[in-house]
């Protein structure tokens, strides 16, 4: 489950994520450091009058004597402590008023002449705002009532972060939508253009294989942050060319070492008399031979170069292969047919082609049993194939024969390396493999050349 959702994690949205999450906190930064300043400067205040005047609306009450009083509500006691005191004058139905602090002598004069008006703003500055006082008729627990109160009494922390919610929404958060659509419209196209040098790098990647393995991952148009990961994956590919070369080196060291020992004994096995034991020794250092023999076929597979391909007629090359092989196919009393009318040219590696054909010819003979029969023909366009009428190769296993060292019985005589070689030799040439069903129900190797490589 865990994998899975790593999975379908991308760069796309983990950008995008991350920059909404960015402005999100940023926005919140800035609104917390404009309202921590304004706090510390005294600036949150109530500039119009209006949280003031609901505060006064709140407490006024009729006392028991039937005259407007004011109730000493927390919000009073607050406005009262402030510096300054703030002051107010209000005034029910029938003319009876409470005042508290010093109104000045202007605003009493004018709170007298308001009679009928609803609300003012009284004396605003040049911009027509922060008046210096709000005339206000409110509906209080005592009807009716006029206040006029000065303005610019401290915010309640309520208030406040009231206020500033309401700037959010209508201020900020609209800004925010808007750019955080266009982060995720703008995102994609970024992170393309960003990952080009990227994506180019991944795709000649892909052509890098044991047989391309001096090929290296460009860095043109890597960003400055990948170019050490592309880096240390060129180190790797090197450190992984060394080794392999190391490995190519001692096969092929070891193979030559192994002909001379392997003919020493082949020379004093000859030399022993006739019996049971003596076919089992030529036997079994015969299969060393030819494994020593394959071993050198792949070494010097990877050394063949492309320009060194000839005009190579299978016709004759199918005729000469058999002929050499003839005498095995009849010590094993197989029957060995050319089927070949006419000449096929191809351009190509002769000596890796004709060693591709002879290990298709003893593998027919070594799996297809005494007396089968064995049919060399050439196969347009390009190309031959070899069928025999043995047991032929179970599909299952059609796809595991050509790994190197993979043997069908377990205790054959081959090394299993003769089909890997031929799907080499197929390789080289652009060509393919391929493994089939013969009419007589036996194996058919064909080797597919590709003219064009």
């Amino acid at each position: 489950m865990k994998q899975g959702r790593l999975s379908l994690l991308s760069l796309r949205w983990q950008l995008i994520w991350s920059l909404i999450l960015l402005q999100v906190v940023v926005g919140a930064l800035v609104m917390g450091g404009f309202l921590g300043l304004a706090w510390v400067l005294g600036r949150v205040v109530d500039e119009t009058g209006q949280e003031t005047i609901k505060a006064i609306q709140r407490a006024l009450l009729h006392a028991p004597d039937g005259k407007l009083a004011i109730e000493p509500t927390p919000e009073v006691q607050r406005l009262r402590e402030a510096d300054p005191p703030f002051w107010f004058v209000a005034r029910d139905a029938k003319g009876s008023e409470v005042r508290n602090g010093e109104v000045p002598a202007i605003y009493a004069r004018l709170f007298d002449s308001l009679d009928g008006m609803e609300r003012m703003a009284v004396d605003p500055e040049s911009d027509n705002t922060r008046p210096k006082a709000r005339f206000e008729r409110v509906e209080t627990r005592a009807g009716m009532v006029a206040v006029m109160t000065q303005t610019g009494s401290p915010l309640t922390v309520k208030n406040t972060l009231k206020g500033t919610a309401i700037a959010f929404l209508f201020l900020v958060a609209p800004m925010a939508l808007v750019t955080c659509l266009g982060v995720i419209l703008a995102t994609p196209f970024v992170v393309k253009r960003g990952l080009k040098g990227v994506v180019a790098t991944a795709e000649h990647a892909e052509s890098i294989d044991v047989h391309e393995r001096t090929t290296r991952l460009p860095l043109a148009n890597v960003a400055s942050e990948i170019r050490p990961l592309v880096n240390a994956v060129n180190r790797a590919f090197d450190r992984l060319n060394e080794g392999y070369d190391r490995q190519e080196r001692f096969l092929a060291d070891a193979a030559h070492e192994l002909r001379t020992p392997i003919t020493t004994l082949q020379i004093h096995l000859e030399g022993l008399q006739e019996g049971p034991l003596k076919v089992k020794l030529m036997q079994a250092s015969a299969r060393l031979a030819t494994l020593a023999e394959q071993l050198l076929d792949l070494q010097r597979l990877d050394h063949v170069a492309v320009h060194d391909r000839q005009q190579v007629d299978l016709k004759a090359l199918c005729e000469r292969v058999a002929g050499d092989i003839a005498p095995l196919a009849i010590m094993n009393r197989c029957t060995l047919s050319v089927e070949a009318p006419k000449p096929l040219w191809v351009r190509g590696d002769a000596p890796s082609l004709e060693r591709a054909l002879s290990n298709l010819i003893q593998n027919a003979i070594e799996h297809g049993g005494q007396g089968c029969d064995i049919q060399v023909r050439l196969w347009e366009p390009s190309g031959f194939e070899v069928l025999d009428s043995g047991p032929g190769i179970p599909e299952a296993d059609r796809e595991r024969v050509v790994a190197p060292f993979h043997r069908l019985v377990p205790r054959g005589r081959g090394a299993g390396l003769g089909l890997h070689l031929v799907a080499e030799v197929a390789r080289l040439h652009g060509g393919q493999l391929t493994i089939g069903s013969s009419e007589s129900g036996g194996a058919k190797m064909r080797l597919e050349l590709n003219l064009l490589a």
